[in-house]
């Protein structure tokens, strides 16, 4: 019996994720269904994919991903089954969310339209696929099924895609970034990855956002400052966070996911 790594922007106020899992008890008795996340901010496919992606260099390398994000159910886009290179198996809207997870794991080597309703729950809802069609999808395939028999061949080429938010530089030696997430301290995630930062702990930062331009310090730890401070620090997923020490950044600074800052090291401004 393969794992089960589920994702979804469900949350867990309501019953969809103990519904999703509830079927694949049923179907796939003693798989292991880790929870990778259901906070997923709502119909965000691009942090969805951003947090999938990052997950597969944790999981085990037969895991059965169900990652549902779902905001055009009920529409003609497909539900997919994808085999990547290396024989992991994705679950999911062919919306572009599974898609950099894929490719992480060297690509997909098999994609099929979940068409076959053998495998689903009837009669299918038009607003919860991931009960219906994905969660039966994906304990099939942690049981053993052949993806094949899932449905209809579909051509990888043909997957919707999403491009994950990177640094804009610009050419005063600033960069804008966008915020890809924000955790339950109010930690916001920025799109820059700690290595392609090119600077230095200690330095200090200039940072414009919706509520003006303020200094931030780039530390390494939280414990290199202060309670109250606004910082700047790497975080698990090896990119930039913006963060108020023992407080929380996203309220005090009114930032969400999807708002853009600019980032800017003062010594660039200084004379040469």
């Amino acid at each position: 019996m393969r794992p089960i790594c589920f994702l979804s922007d469900f949350g867990l106020g309501d019953d969809f994720v103990g519904l999703c899992k509830g079927v694949i008890s049923r179907l796939a008795p003693g798989a292991n269904v880790i929870d990778l996340s259901h906070e997923v901010p709502g119909f965000g496919i691009q942090a969805g994919a951003e947090i999938l992606e990052h997950a597969t260099g944790y999981m085990p390398e037969d895991t059965v991903y169900l990652a549902v994000v779902d905001p055009g159910v009920g529409t003609e886009r497909r539900g997919l089954a994808l085999e990547t290179a290396g024989g992991t198996f994705l679950v999911g809207p062919d919306n572009g969310l599974l898609a950099p997870a894929a490719e992480a794991m060297g690509g997909v080597a098999r994609a099929v339209s979940l068409t076959n309703r053998e495998y689903q729950i009837l009669p299918v809802s038009n607003t919860f696929h991931g009960r219906d069609v994905f969660a039966p999808a994906t304990a099939h395939l942690a049981s053993g099924l052949d993806v094949a028999k899932l449905g209809e061949p579909v051509a990888p080429g043909s997957l919707a895609r999403v491009d994950l938010p990177g640094a804009e530089e610009r050419g005063d030696g600033s960069f804008v970034a966008t915020i890809l997430g924000v955790d339950r301290y109010g930690n916001a995630r920025l799109s820059v990855r700690q290595d392609e930062a090119g600077f230095g702990f200690g330095a200090t930062l200039q940072v414009e956002t919706g509520e003006g331009v303020m200094a931030v310090r780039y530390v390494e730890t939280f414990g290199s400052s202060k309670g109250g401070d606004l910082i700047m620090v790497p975080d698990s997923h090896r990119r930039l966070s913006l963060c108020v020490n023992r407080g929380n950044a996203a309220r005090a600074l009114a930032l969400k996911a999807g708002d853009r800052v600019l980032l800017k090291h003062p010594r660039r401004d200084e004379p040469g």
